[in-house]
């Protein structure tokens, strides 16, 4: 609940910030422009109802934020998150003769400022104001962007978008200076003739020096009142650290063996930042990446059950019982985790839902592809030019397997294994399979015609492909760390790409993988097939050539 009413405040400020941006941009047209604009962009902020929900949104945001700071149990943050806290906490110090400039004297004086007075006054009477007004544009919009960008990049949508909204977040600010500056430079002007500035504080109704003195002698009192508030947050997070620091009410183990006590109340995640123990999480510890996430190894019920946000995350991904988000999950006693994803983990795990990274048995379908010959061909060619060759034969199979549905798996010297069906069903994997052998062969002619000129004789490959379940999930150490397969279904591809040598022939589907995709491949001969280190054969279609297969349709 906090976090909605949090985000909902947060998005009532960013379109009172917007707007007002875009009301200051004009002024690169004039003055008469942006007071005529704020008719629509600004009017609607000095109603009594527009008033009491900007008022509402900024204290209820920003008594919030000082409540999440107070409530922390560490300060070793993000470099991000620093940086938006420090924009936020110096956003009232900002603005407050910028507040009780406009919307201050407009309720206690019943005064209308326009833009040709507060220009006026920014530009010719208190050049100071305008300086600080311009470092309030810059610092208001970067606080609020980092906020909105780093909760809509778990959007799906979001990664396509992201180009145009950041050259959104770059125009409207420049505009909005550039416009503050022209209709500064034409306040100022204007503000030369006495009879304009006279003329103007009629206009607006100016109620004279008592006004200034308003403006002035608040925003000290605000200032005071704002720097006492985020004193008292940091003095009451520093004793209550203190405090509690003396007060451990468990230990967390780590597979380093480290035991670090926690606090009360302190969540996993805050336990290995306090400790500077490296820990995924994308998000800033705010339960939407799912990066933090730790399996329990002991102490499971020293684990309070969890938040209906958490369990919503949880469910999505589809994790099992013993996995929690460390973000969220706040140990009562002594408990033993693992984290399951990287410390420089980045978004992309983060956006991984459909994958099984915590493990899980599917069925799915393997390929394995290998180049016949590669090694005689690299012993007569340059060191160069056979890095060169290799990754064009890379970047080609392996467009043509994502393209076809395919997830590269891993390059193994000069061979590919590529997994089908993640993500989806096994008859799907199963047709993206034979749609990527088709294709792969296809390819492979292509590359051979460019490079006929280059090569004693084409290039040769091996398809292995079977079908049905494996083990799937993140597995590896740090940056080694990589979904892959495991289990005889791999097994035996890799096995029938071998086989291909003896056969003499391209590809060989496993009969599996033609039952999966519910394809008719009788044209082909099926044989059992003989296996090294396999008691059992398996029965495969014996293809020659993979552009031979017949069409699968479209992806």
């Amino acid at each position: 609940m906090k976090t909605i009413v949090h985000l909902s405040t947060g998005l009532v400020l960013f379109l009172f910030i917007s707007m007002h941006l875009f009301n200051a941009s004009l002024g690169i047209v004039s003055i008469g422009a942006m007071d005529a604009a704020s008719a629509y962009l600004i009017k609607p902020w000095t109603s009594t109802i527009g008033i009491g929900l900007l008022m509402t949104a900024a204290l209820t945001y920003m008594s919030l934020a000082l409540w999440t700071t107070v409530s922390r149990r560490s300060l070793n943050l993000p470099k991000w998150q620093w940086v938006q806290l420090v924009f936020g906490l110096a956003i009232p110090f900002l603005m407050v003769e910028h507040a009780l400039g406009t919307a201050g004297i407009r309720i206690a004086f019943d005064m209308e400022p326009s833009y040709g007075f507060v220009l006026a006054a920014f530009w010719r009477f208190e050049p100071i104001l305008g300086v600080i007004q311009g470092l309030l544009l810059l610092v208001a919009w970067t606080h609020a962007s980092i906020g909105l960008h780093h909760w809509l990049r778990f959007k799906p949508w979001y990664a396509n978008a992201r180009p145009y909204l950041f050259a959104i977040a770059i125009a409207l600010p420049t505009m909005a200076l550039a416009g503050f500056i022209s209709g500064g430079l034409e306040a100022r002007a204007l503000s030369a003739d006495s009879a304009w500035v006279k003329q103007l504080l009629a206009d607006v109704q100016y109620p004279g020096r008592q006004a200034n003195a308003f403006v002035t002698n608040g925003a000290w009192v605000m200032r005071g009142i704002v720097a006492s508030a985020i004193a008292l947050v940091f003095i009451v997070f520093t004793v209550r650290l203190f405090v509690q620091q003396r007060r451990a009410t468990c230990r967390v183990r780590y597979p380093s063996g480290d035991i670090i006590p926690g606090q009360a109340g302190a969540t996993i995640l805050e336990i290995s930042r306090s400790a500077n123990i490296p820990h995924a999480s994308v998000c800033g510890g705010r339960g939407r990446c799912s990066t933090c996430r730790v399996r329990i190894v002991e102490g499971q019920t020293s684990l309070p059950p969890p938040s209906p946000a958490e369990l919503s995350v949880l469910r999505r991904l589809n994790l099992p019982h013993n996995v929690r988000l460390a973000c969220q999950t706040r140990p009562t006693g002594d408990v033993q985790i693992e984290p399951l994803l990287a410390p420089n983990t980045d978004l992309s795990a983060a956006l991984r839902a459909q994958d099984k990274l915590h493990g899980e048995e599917i069925d799915i379908a393997v390929m394995f592809c290998d180049i016949r010959g590669f090694t005689t061909l690299s012993e007569e060619r340059l060191p160069y030019d056979t890095v060169f060759l290799l990754n064009r034969y890379f970047a080609t199979m392996g467009e043509a397997i994502t393209e076809s549905g395919g997830r590269v798996d891993k390059f193994i010297g000069d061979g590919i294994m590529a997994l089908f069906g993640v993500g989806s069903d096994l008859e799907t994997g199963c047709r993206d399979a034979i749609r990527a052998a088709k294709r792969m062969a296809e390819e492979l002619d292509c590359m051979n015609d460019v490079f006929s000129n280059e090569l004693p004789a084409p290039l040769r490959i091996g398809i292995g492909i079977q079908a049905g379940p494996a083990i799937v999930g993140e597995m590896g150490y740090k940056e080694a760390t990589s979904v892959t397969a495991i289990g005889d279904t791999v097994n035996t591809a890799s096995r029938l790409e071998s086989v291909t040598k003896r056969e003499n022939v391209q590809t060989i589907i496993g009969k599996s993988v033609a039952d999966g995709a519910k394809l008719d491949l009788s044209t082909f001969p099926l044989r059992a097939l003989q296996m090294r280190g396999r008691q059992e054969s398996a029965e495969g279609y014996l293809i020659l050539d993979a552009k031979t297969l017949p069409d699968v349709g479209p992806r």
